[in-house]
């Protein structure tokens, strides 16, 4: 039995072995020189640019596009065409990154939480229509980790109330729903470029998409200062609408056009990657690897693990306690298991504080509902999936070429040395710690 590298045992991953994400080609290098050889004089929209929108609405199927400078101005986009303003309300998966419910802020509107589903880690279709109020606008549907959420029943019921559908498809550009390429299983959709993400733009970026013309206008005004620019026409400088500045530049959109021409074989890489290494962890105690419907892809841009410390013994032991001891070991073994996201969004500061602006703003606003608190007792599933998650995946150790099957066997021998052949050392290094 091989002694564990945390006490002086050789690790299991060797140093080097893994490869940073995003895999650079000379395809996407020669792309990024010819987009700096016509960048000047400066324009806007560059030809890079509109090759890269015309490309993703040709890919996920829907025929406005537009892109931008980061995934978190791509969901504001969504939020202004659904018309969101003071006081109206927006429901946001209470498991998820900041950006998904900021957005809503950012255009004076009220994020409302819900509670995620204990396997998918989704928004829970389940508990959306308690959340609906007579201020509610809009649904924010996260595809958190790579993984599309329940679109079929979210639909439904934003149809009940009238409401609009936001995809939040930053973690999981070339997944599938149904058949349904993310980015397309929303109303609106607002998709990441950033340099860790499955399509990725190297530095920043964003995509905005819609099938509705008006939404597509008012994201479009939105993105330019709330100015009308039509194409051929001289530039009138008067702003329309309240607008920010969130054009992307010529050489993050060449880059992600180059890398989005290889999604499909990338997001089959990391399909196959995800699978096997969910088949080699599905019989080790102590840890539970994703779960993946069947009418759905997941692209594994993290691979989330929920530690159960009761399986090996240690119900005693506090769960969070447990969770960065195996992450402490297995970081030893060489492999970068590490913490995501360990509170609910509700329960950060910015929800508790309620000070958003100065002054309380926007739950001040006099069109805001009173009375809105954030307790995160209300989200007993997304507190529990935090207090047990620990992540493989992003830019350091992606589930994306070139890292293939070898270092997912890697994986999964450091997962059973640590938890299999030396588990009684684990549990004496967790009792150890707390």
């Amino acid at each position: 039995m091989a002694k564990l590298a945390i006490k002086g045992g050789q690790k299991v991953v060797p140093d080097g072995m893994i490869k940073p994400w995003p895999h650079i080609t000379e395809e996407d290098k020669r792309a990024v020189m010819e987009a700096l050889e016509r960048a000047s004089p400066w324009r806007y929209p560059f030809e890079e640019v509109e090759e890269l929108e015309r490309a993703w609405a040709e890919f996920i199927g829907m025929k406005f596009t537009l892109a931008c400078n980061s995934g978190t101005a791509a969901l504001h986009l969504c939020v202004v065409a659904c018309e969101v303003g003071p006081g109206d309300e927006v429901l946001v998966p209470a498991d998820t990154f900041l950006a998904s419910a900021s957005c809503v802020l950012h255009s004076n509107g009220i994020p409302i939480f819900v509670d995620v589903h204990p396997q998918t880690y989704n928004i829970d279709p389940a508990k959306i229509e308690e959340r609906i109020t007579e201020k509610t606008k809009a649904i924010v549907a996260v595809d958190l980790n790579g993984l599309p959420a329940d679109y079929d029943e979210i639909h439904a019921i934003a149809k009940k109330y009238g409401l609009k559908v936001i995809e939040d498809g930053a973690q999981a550009h070339g997944a599938t729903y149904k058949g349904k390429q993310v980015g397309s299983l929303g109303d609106v959709s607002g998709c990441s470029l950033n340099g860790s993400k499955c399509l990725s733009a190297l530095g920043e970026g964003g995509l905005f998409a819609t099938n509705e013309e008006k939404m597509f206008v008012l994201a479009q005004r939105a993105r330019m200062f709330g100015e009308i620019v039509e194409p051929g026409k001289p530039r009138e400088y008067n702003a329309y609408m309240m607008g920010w500045n969130y054009r992307t530049d010529p050489l993050q959109a060449a880059f992600a056009r180059s890398q989005l021409r290889r999604l499909p074989e990338m997001t089959e890489w990391r399909i196959r990657n995800g699978t096997y290494l969910t088949q080699r962890l599905s019989e080790i105690p102590g840890i539970q690897p994703p779960y993946v419907p069947p009418d759905r892809t997941h692209v594994y841009f993290f691979y989330p693990i929920l530690v159960r410390p009761e399986e090996l013994g240690l119900d005693d032991v506090p769960t969070d306690v447990f969770r960065e001891a195996l992450a402490k070991v297995m970081q030893a073994e060489g492999v970068p298991l590490r913490s995501w996201q360990t509170r609910p969004v509700p329960a950060q500061s910015l929800f508790q504080y309620l000070d958003g602006y100065g002054k309380g703003c926007p739950w001040s606003c006099p069109y805001t509902r009173p009375g809105i608190r954030y307790d995160p007792d209300e989200y007993p599933v997304a507190s529990d999936i935090c207090r047990r998650r620990l992540v493989l995946g992003h830019s350091t150790d992606s589930f994306g070429p070139p890292n293939g099957l070898d270092l997912m066997e890697k994986y999964a021998e450091a997962f059973h040395k640590v938890l299999v052949e030396n588990r009684n050392e684990l549990i004496d290094f967790v009792r150890k710690g707390t």
